[in-house]
Order: structure tokens, then sequence, then C-alpha cells
């Protein structure tokens, strides 16, 4: 009478019984029929299946870094309180990928999400956002392809997009639209991401080494002994009067190398031993942006010279320049610097 798994619900209900006289009697006429009492009858109804779907999470970070992890354990909980809130859903398995943001790496989780699709163990894939699903559209479309043909759906939390409800042509054109705006909105966290390191001194351009500095195994800068005493000397040569050329010479005639291992050395190099105020102890770093901001962290490390021997070559240099500032703006001077004293 039923398909096999209908489901089917069963009512309780009183309907009356009638007593048949044989012969007449004081309850009416031979061959009457009359109510004798009530009995409970059985009725059953057909009713709509009600079907269970499998969920499946699928969440991804680049890092195994904390902040990374934190955002993984983010994207697991609000994708399970997005299942819990469907009274027909339920959470059958949780794929994670982690440190695969690198297209061409295999993504040991992300396959098997898609062969339990297609092995029917999932109905729902749940993700927080294009960017999370797949790395280029190349691979987001693909693999949206492999689970649709599994008679399968995705939803992509984020981004309000239900496989379901959209067809491949458009489909197409959100996730470009998505991926977008997904990028210019990495870019902007990162840059904020890096101003706020250089506000609080957490920034690792800090701890970038520069000639004369290497990182110790705490990841600290230390200094360099043999190739600091060039630093030193650097900085004198420039106050006893030689000129960015002349100190190049002098380096090239000593057979020192240059910061890249190189027998000759330029003047540009020179200029940027010169000027670099890490050699005190300070660190500056430039703002991400274009505001032209710096962020200055004061006796950061060790410095290889003094910061007034820092100060006094910035004066001797502004005092060399053949350039001037006027009303009308910079200008070049007449004289040119020479590195000759005069007597």
């Amino acid at each position: 009478m039923f398909n096999k798994g209908t489901v089917v619900r069963i009512n309780i209900v009183k309907l009356p019984r009638y007593h048949y006289n044989k012969k007449e009697t004081k309850r009416g006429k031979k061959g009457e029929c009359h109510m004798d009492d009530i009995k409970n009858v059985v009725r059953i109804e057909k009713t709509r299946v009600i079907k269970d779907y499998s969920v499946g999470i699928y969440a991804r970070v680049s890092t195994n870094s904390k902040e990374q992890l934190d955002s993984l354990a983010n994207q697991i909980s609000g994708l399970t309180r997005l299942a819990s809130a469907h009274r027909t859903w339920f959470v059958a398995d949780i794929f994670i990928d982690v440190g695969t943001a690198k297209t061409g790496s295999t993504r040991e989780e992300f396959n098997r999400m898609i062969r339990e699709c297609e092995n029917g163990h999932i109905d729902i894939v749940l993700t927080k956002s294009i960017s999370r699903f797949g790395r280029d559209t190349v691979e987001t479309l693909e693999a949206v392809r492999k689970i649709k043909d599994a008679g399968k759906r995705i939803i992509f939390e984020r981004d309000k997009i239900d496989t379901e409800t959209v067809d491949s042509e458009l489909l197409l054109s959100m996730i470009e639209v998505c991926e977008q705006t997904e990028n210019e909105w990495r870019s902007e966290n990162i840059r904020i991401g890096l101003k706020q390191r250089a506000a609080n001194g957490t920034s690792g351009l800090y701890d970038r080494p520069c000639y004369g500095y290497y990182k110790d195994k705490n990841g600290m800068l230390a200094i360099d002994e043999k190739t600091a005493e060039v630093v030193r000397n650097i900085f004198d040569w420039y106050l006893e009067g030689a000129s960015a050329v002349g100190i190049k010479k002098q380096l090239e005639s000593k057979q020192i190398k240059s910061p890249k291992g190189k027998d000759t050395w330029s003047k540009h190099t020179i200029e940027s031993i010169l000027t670099n105020m890490k050699y005190t102890g300070d660190v500056a770093i430039a703002d991400s942006g274009d505001s032209g901001n710096r962020y200055k962290l004061g006796n950061h490390h060790t410095g290889i010279i003094s910061k007034e021997k820092f100060e006094a070559v910035q004066i001797e240099r502004a005092m060399r320049s053949n350039m001037e500032r006027t009303e009308e703006g910079w200008k070049r001077r007449s004289t040119k610097y020479s590195s000759k004293r005069k007597k």
C-alpha cells in the first residue's frame, strides 16, 4: 500500500459500534441497529517524507601562525552554527587544509571532500567564502562543477552564494567579482596589519639585518665585528673630509668586499650606510601606505656608532650638498663641494 521508506502518522479516533438485534427487545425491534458503546479505531494517513541532509564543512588557512589558526577556529565555529540552525541538517564531516595557499600544492582534505560528495556521503558543502574554497578561478570552477555533477550543493556563507539557486554562467561572474573584491580586501588588511605592527614595534622590518649586523639564535640583531669596523671607518672617513667616491676608492684599495661580496663598491652603497639610522641602535621604518609617515623605535639593538656621530654626518652631508632651498623651491648651487679642506 505504501512505498518503502514512507513515513506514516497514526491517529487514534473514536467511532461508534452498533449493536444488531436478533429479536425484538426493549432496546428496539428485531433487525434494528443501535449504538452500543464506543470503540477505539486506528486510522492510518500517508504523510510526506522528511530527509536529513549531511553537511560537510570546509575551512582553509594559508599558514599555521597563531592568527591564522584562530581564523580557522572561527571559520569552523561559524559554519557549525549555520548548519545547526537548520532542523534537517547535520554536520557529517569537517575538512581542514592548513598551509596550502600556493597554487599547485596538494590539498588532501579538499580532494577528500570532493570524493565524499561524489560517493554520496555529503549532501551540502558549507564554506566561508570563495577565496577560502579555491585558490584561483580555474580551481574553484572545476571543484564546483564536480560537486554539482554529483547532485550536491555548495554554500559560500560570506558571499551569500548557493550553487543550487544560480546557473553556471552567473556563478562564474560572481566568482570573478568576489575574487577581485577579496584580493582588494586582503591587500587592505595586509596594509593595515603592517601599519599596526610598525606602530606597536612588532614589525619584522625592525629586525631586518643590514651590513655590520647579523641575526642571533633568538632572531635579534647582533654586531658582526669584522664588518662593523668597516662601517665605523666609513663614518670616520666622511667626517675627516672624504667624499662618497673617495671612501669607495679607499675600500677597494684595501680589498674590502662590498655587502654583496663584490670587489667593487658603489657610491649608492656608501650613501646608504651613511644615512642608515640603524647603526645608532634606533630603527625607523616607513608607513606601508603613501602617507609619508615613518615609525621610529629607539634603542632597539646595540649601535655600531654613537647617535652624536650619526647626527654630525647628517649635518656634514647637508653642508656639502650643492642643492639649496629657496622661496622658488630647490635650486642647484653655482659651486660644487670639494672633499679637499680649505686651509
